[in-house]
């Protein structure tokens, strides 16, 4: 059995006026149409709501009993329509966003702040990748945007740069580059390096091996880590070196002195990515903000930086 809703919202109105011209006036309807719909909702439930005379209106017994859960019902019904136009619009839902272990260093925290501020009812799920993970989880649905290094463009793959930032060298405080106020690579040539493992640094080599051919270096990688809190701390502790994002520099807690590199060096870029058939509302409102405050604190980041380095 169904019915319009219309009918039970004039029928509440009726029982609260319990006068059909003062109910018609609220709802802005004629008493005749008022008196149709009173009609057409007790032919469709076949009840009896109301007790009428040529002078009185009151609810019957069975009116009484609808009553009681006729509001609850409008008012969850336009809850519920209320939500699904909020998720239409992308202002309620559940976000997955993953993000590569150096967004921590600069826009990650800026971004869920904002973005939490300005949709608060949206679920926030964050989870850490690479940016291999990353398109892997993209393409099958497991996350809706990534926070990444634009390691690859499939067809499929969407992305908004949200800026860039130079590499710097990290050494241990105490070594004799750490002396230099920048660093020439040809400096580097006969370092040990520390590196992450071969998928993990596919961004970084993309950029820098074409570089070091050119200088006829070969970085020699005496240890691989995948986590840049251990990778700091075997710097620190003198086993190698490395080249990291300048943003790194601001949370060096390891005895790690930074120096930028001189001459024209690639940059570690950051971008937001999402897959072109899954794009909503909520990942569109997501992305918009999550570029700004990105671009922004990235900017803060670098000259933050440059001031330390």
């Amino acid at each position: 059995m169904g019915f319009d809703l219309r009918y039970l919202h004039s029928f509440i109105v009726l029982a609260e006026e319990l006068q059909f011209s003062r109910a018609a006036k609220r709802l802005c309807i004629t008493q005749s149409a008022l008196s149709q719909q009173i009609a057409r909702l007790e032919g469709q439930i076949d009840v009896r709501l109301f007790d009428r005379t040529r002078r009185t209106v009151a609810l019957s017994e069975g009116g009484q009993v609808l009553l009681a859960h006729a509001r609850s019902i409008v008012a969850s019904v336009e809850n519920a329509v209320a939500h699904a136009r909020l998720a239409q619009e992308g202002k309620v839902g559940r976000l997955t966003v993953a993000y590569v272990d150096a967004a921590p260093f600069n826009v990650l925290s800026p971004i869920v702040v904002a973005y939490r501020k300005r949709y608060p009812d949206v679920q926030l799920s964050l989870v850490e990748m690479s940016s291999g993970e990353q398109l892997e989880a993209l393409e099958t649905g497991r996350v809706d945007v990534g926070l990444m290094r634009p390691v690859r463009q499939p067809e499929w793959l969407r992305t908004r740069l949200v800026g860039s930032e130079a590499y710097v060298v990290a050494m241990a405080a105490g070594h004799p580059l750490a002396g230099c106020e920048s660093i020439d690579l040809p400096q580097l040539a006969l370092e040990p390096f520390i590196a992450t493992s071969a998928p993990k640094a596919r961004y970084i080599r993309s950029r820098f091996d074409p570089v070091f051919a050119k200088h006829g270096i070969e970085p020699r990688v005496v240890q691989e880590v995948n986590q840049l809190a251990s990778m700091l701390s075997l710097v620190g502790a003198g086993l190698g070196i490395t080249l990291l994002p300048a943003s790194v520099v601001r949370h060096n807690t390891h005895e790690v002195a930074f120096r930028p590199l001189t001459g024209t060096m690639p940059k570690a870029e950051m971008a937001l990515a999402w897959h072109c058939e899954r794009e909503n509302a909520l990942i569109r409102r997501f992305v918009e903000v999550a570029w700004r405050a990105g671009r922004t604190a990235m900017r803060e980041a670098g000259a933050a930086a440059c001031a330390q380095a």
